[in-house]
């Protein structure tokens, strides 16, 4: 692993739903004081065992952990906290390396006193610096670290937030500057993520647009904007963090072929 990688003990402090498809895990520990005063909005790996076990004890020396990825919420070293949320499936009764469920089967069983070892963290790419308007595209998965970037934005900023959520419901309260528009696509919609985001009005000038979604949905829209004007892909962060019906371990593999194809 890398030396940020080393895994870490926590402890469940707490937890809650923080709307009806996403659930919150609040941990603590020392190792938290450990971690840069910048963790949130950075992502950890969730150690598992091969039978979805956060008790790593029994791992033989040659054996690696199950990791699954997720990104830090909120990020209080002072009380010694950190929260991760997650995104109800509705496979997390099942664990096995076929199905995966890992982290959604841990998250949603958890208990307060329960223990889960992480990796991390390391940084998540953010917005580019001095363009002319911004574009952030996401889907559950993603949502944590967009509502981390628009805390950060400017007052005078422009464009577009769209994502993709289970229902309105899912909404978190965005306090968005007057210049950007929200569009909100639920599983209800007629319309997929990419239809949504290919029927925007491009605005004048360079965007720095940030995409985090499902693999097939990251392909769509990728094809899109490169054919919109003043596109950069040195402004651009086009990513996906999952594929249905794949497990993370499938899709990571997917994902490097995806990124090397295109590169090339």
């Amino acid at each position: 692993m890398q030396k940020r990688l080393q895994p870490k003990t926590f402890t469940v402090q707490q937890t809650f739903n923080l709307s009806p498809a996403m659930r919150r895990i609040v941990l603590t520990g020392e190792a938290v004081r450990q971690l840069p005063a910048d963790s949130a909005g950075q992502y950890v790996k969730l150690l598992f065992t091969p039978d979805g076990s956060t008790d790593l004890s029994g791992l033989a020396d040659d054996q690696r952990p199950v990791l699954r990825t997720y990104t830090i919420s909120e990020f209080d070293a002072g009380n010694g906290t950190l929260a991760i949320d997650f995104v109800k499936h509705h496979h997390a009764g099942e664990v096995n390396p076929e199905t995966g469920g890992y982290a959604s089967h841990w998250a949603m069983h958890a208990s307060v006193g329960d223990t889960i070892s992480l990796g991390g963290p390391n940084t998540i790419q953010g917005l580019s610096d001095g363009c002319d308007w911004v574009l952030l595209i996401g889907d559950m998965t993603a949502l944590p670290s967009i509502q981390l970037k628009l805390a950060r934005f400017a007052a005078d900023a422009r464009g577009y937030v769209v994502l993709d959520l289970h229902s309105n419901a899912d909404l978190p309260d965005l306090k968005l500057p007057a210049g950007i528009t929200l569009i909100v696509r639920t599983s209800e919609s007629t319309a997929s993520l990419s239809e949504r985001v290919s029927a925007l009005t491009w605005l004048s000038g360079t965007p720095a647009i940030w995409c985090a979604c499902e693999f097939s949905q990251m392909r769509a829209i990728r094809q899109h904007l490169n054919q919109q004007p003043d596109f950069d892909r040195k402004t651009c962060y086009i990513s996906s963090y999952w594929k249905e019906g794949v497990t993370e371990d499938g899709h990571k593999v997917l994902k490097r072929d995806d990124q090397e194809s295109y590169a090339g």
